[in-house]
């Protein structure tokens, strides 16, 4: 027997034994297929069936495993949003939202949607994201109203509208919705008196009375709990100390409980009440200082009270400061203010605390600081829809920061004044801020033209003078803005006066008369007297005479019994001169002298007696122009005109005595000639004593270097003194007279004249040496004179012609 074991063959198994069969039947199937074109198409179309198979039967599947999940209804939204699951209703209607069937319950979708986001809103963090969501809420409620909703919910509706409208800070919207509810409600919540009592006390204009009444409503109910009716009963206190009923308020103080967490709020109250009774108390008296006591000691007690320092410490720390203020402690009341703004950020109370220090620091003559305040309150502001303050509403923020700026223009701090105005923008409508920038401009220009006046040297004459203009433009090109702002309504002939008048006070002529156009194109009749007299001197003033005519003359012949006719008629006269119609010049100036109407005291009258005796001067009328003038300067000694009107009258004198001396050289007589050459020296002598006169009252007034005319007026002075002289054989005083020229006006080219004249004299002195030495001065400062001068604008010769001039009579 052999020792080996036979081996037996193992058995495979029958996958191992179905494998090489199935790669077989591949392998033979994928021969099959390449062996032609339509093996390949009958295998291609077996598989798109198994596919197209393969997809229904999933498709099946699917089926049968949704038809068991329920359907997602609107039912099922209202039902979670009463059970104040918020999130789950939202999720529901966003779910139907996406496949509605029946677009009649939108109305119903939007309402639940709003419902979510107000109380959404309830659980911001901040006051301004609960109040813009809220604003949210009311946009899906209020579209929500109008699709319609379930009857039995439409209360609840209004309610929430109101609700969202009010904490959206839209008192005034949700307060009319709130009293619809208020109709629309069998059983109106408590809440709903809650919120109607804030809506009146947060409009930009709080109605006190309003708010009372629903809060003794509130008061009365008899399901309110202890800690509301005790809130309702400060807010009561609160209401009646802002009516002034003192008295009222302090008995309802006295009723409330001492519970501990309302104690702070309590107190402040209490402090509130004694500050308005010492407010209302003689100032510096022994009762006003133990008012501020008591009040100080409420409010500190207070503090002490308030354990999570928040609203009621605030308000406390503002009052506290209004005490020290009443006390005249002003660096402690600012020192508190600063405290609490650098504190509390961008709280109510820390923007009522900035403001006052704001005036405080105005009041204390700091206006820097001040406006660096204003700015701080209003950027904490922001925007006024987003604006809600107890202590200061909307209304009477923007009065004070209007009597901010009302006490920046009467302190002359204009430019803090349109600094405060520029940043008002976000709280004004553009109309009032215009209208602001116009008037400040106004006061910043008559307040410059008022220093102009008051000012001792020329300089600072001239420099605020131009400076008072450009307001007065500036002030211009504001009202005409704001007359284009407000084109459709009443005011805009109004602005387009006040940007005229302003134009013309600027001496912006053009654009003067430019407007007055536009406003007379506008205004039938008023002021269309003084808007036609404007226009006219304002064309005058541009040089378009015939324009100015035209105007002046429809203000004399249309509105012969108007104030304006008289100044009309000065200009108009003013205007036929400047186009060589004298006699119609004259004509409209006796009409105002000689009639019965206009008085001397009157501008016009002064006005027109000057331009009539200038006009008979030039008119070579001089015994008239004489007569004329020197009553003139006898009734208005002071005027701006009379100066140049007294020199007027020594012109007139010299040109005056011309016609004897002329009658004097053709004489046949002796007799004649002498009776010619007296009055030739008469007139002369009267010439001389004016020009004598005028000379001292520059000189000894002190104008001597006032301004560009009195320094004309001076020279001609002194040159036309030389000239009588001359002319009265006196050839000495001549002489003199001419020297003072020489000296006093060695470097302008009008001393060349002054030099040729005393030559004359020398010679008419029979010292012709000293003519000739004279004459070699005058080439000496003729060539010492600054090149480029235009000697022509004060003599009559040019420097070329002044040395030729010179060398010839250098050989005399």
């Amino acid at each position: 027997m052999s020792d080996t074991t036979p081996t037996t063959k193992e058995k495979s198994s029958p996958d191992e034994a179905a494998a090489p069969t199935l790669r077989a039947k591949i392998s033979s199937l994928v021969n099959w297929s390449g062996a032609g074109r339509l093996h390949k198409l009958l295998l291609g179309t077996a598989a798109a069936i198994g596919l197209v198979g393969l997809f229904a039967f999933w498709s099946y599947l699917g089926h049968v495993t949704v038809v068991d999940v329920p359907v997602i209804t609107l039912d099922m939204a209202w039902e979670a949003l009463d059970q104040q699951k918020y999130e789950e209703a939202r999720n529901i209607i966003v779910e139907i939202q996406r496949n509605p069937k029946d677009l009649e319950d939108f109305g119903s979708y939007l309402y639940i949607l709003g419902a979510v986001k107000s109380y959404q809103a309830d659980k911001e963090w901040s006051d301004d994201r609960k109040r813009a969501t809220h604003l949210i809420a009311a946009r899906y409620l209020q579209k929500a109203r109008d699709l319609g909703v379930p009857e039995d919910r439409e209360g609840q509706l209004i309610y929430l509208l109101g609700q969202s409208l009010v904490y959206g800070n839209q008192s005034r919207e949700g307060i009319a919705i709130l009293q619809e509810a208020l109709k629309e409600l069998s059983d109106p919540p408590i809440q709903l008196r809650r919120l109607l009592v804030e809506a009146y006390l947060n409009l930009p204009n709080p109605k006190l009375h309003e708010a009372l009444e629903h809060n003794r409503f509130l008061i009365s109910e008899p399901s309110l709990a202890t800690s509301e009716r005790a809130e309702a009963l400060l807010t009561q206190s609160h209401i009646l100390i802002n009516l002034g009923n003192l008295e009222k308020a302090k008995l309802l103080l006295e009723t409330l409980n001492s519970d501990e967490g309302l104690q702070a709020a309590k107190r402040t109250l209490s402090g509130r009440l004694a500050l308005a009774q010492a407010r209302i108390s003689e100032p510096n008296s022994a009762e006003r200082s133990s008012l501020l006591e008591n009040a100080l000691q409420d409010f500190r007690e207070a503090l002490r009270q308030d354990k999570v320092h928040g609203k009621v410490r605030r308000q406390a720390m503002v009052f506290v400061g209004e005490c020290y203020e009443l006390k005249n402690d002003l660096a402690a009341a600012i020192v508190e203010y600063e405290n609490i703004g650098n504190s509390y950020g961008d709280t109510a109370e820390s923007i009522v605390a900035t403001l006052e220090k704001a005036r405080l620091l105005q009041q204390t003559e700091r206006p820097d600081k001040a406006l660096v305040a204003y700015r701080a309150v209003l950027e904490s502001v922001g925007e006024p829809v987003t604006y809600v303050n107890s202590l200061l509403p909307l209304a009477q923020l923007r009065r004070n920061l209007l009597q901010a700026h009302s006490r920046f223009v009467e302190d002359r701090n204009f430019e803090q004044a349109l600094a405060l105005v520029d940043h008002l923008t976000s709280l004004f409508e553009p109309t009032t801020v215009t209208e602001l920038r116009g008037i400040t401009h106004v006061v910043w220009g008559e307040a410059s033209l008022d220093e102009a006046s008051k000012a001792q040297r020329r300089r600072s004459t001239e420099s605020l003078e131009t400076e008072g203009r450009y307001h007065f433009r500036a002030a211009g090109r504001a009202f005409q803005s704001l007359a284009e702002m407000r084109f459709a309504t009443s005011h805009y002939t109004n602005d387009l006066w006040k940007a005229a008048e302003n134009y013309y006070r600027g001496h912006s002529y053009t654009q003067t008369a430019l407007v007055l156009d536009e406003y007379l194109h506008h205004e039938a009749r008023t002021r269309r007297a003084l808007a036609l007299l404007r226009y006219g001197q304002s064309q005058l003033a541009a040089g378009e005479t015939a324009k100015a005519i035209t105007a002046l003359e429809e203000c004399i012949e249309m509105h012969p019994r108007d104030a304006s006719v008289y100044a009309a008629r000065v200009a108009c006269a003013q205007a036929f001169l400047s186009v060589d119609q004298p006699d119609k010049a004259e004509a409209l100036l006796v009409t105002n002298i000689t009639g019965d109407t206009l008085r001397p005291e009157s501008p016009e009258w002064r006005e027109s007696l000057f331009l009539l005796g200038t006009h008979l001067h030039d008119s070579g009328k001089y015994d008239e122009s004489i007569k004329v003038l020197e009553e003139a300067v006898a009734r208005y000694p002071m005027a701006p005109q009379a100066l140049v009107a007294r020199y007027t009258i020594a012109r007139s004198f010299h040109s005056a005595s011309e016609e004897p001396a002329k009658k004097a050289r053709e004489a046949k007589t002796e007799n004649e000639r002498q009776k010619n050459r007296k009055s030739r020296d008469q007139n002369l002598e009267s010439a001389l004593e004016n020009y004598l006169d005028v000379q001292r009252k520059i000189t000894l007034g002190g104008h001597a270097d006032d301004s560009p005319m009195n320094k004309a007026l001076l020279r001609n002075c002194y040159m036309m003194q030389g000239s009588v002289l001359f002319e009265l054989r006196r050839y000495e005083e001549a002489r003199k007279a001419y020297a003072n020229v020489s000296t006093l006006y060695q470097h302008e080219p009008f001393v060349l004249e002054s030099f040729v004249h005393i030559a004359n004299c020398w010679h008419r002195l029979n010292q012709p040496l000293n003519a000739r030495q004279t004459i070699a001065q005058a080439k000496l400062v003729l060539e010492r004179l600054q090149t480029g001068i235009d000697f022509k604008q004060t003599t009559n010769f040019s420097r070329q012609q002044w040395e030729l001039l010179l060398n010839e009579m250098a050989q005399w």
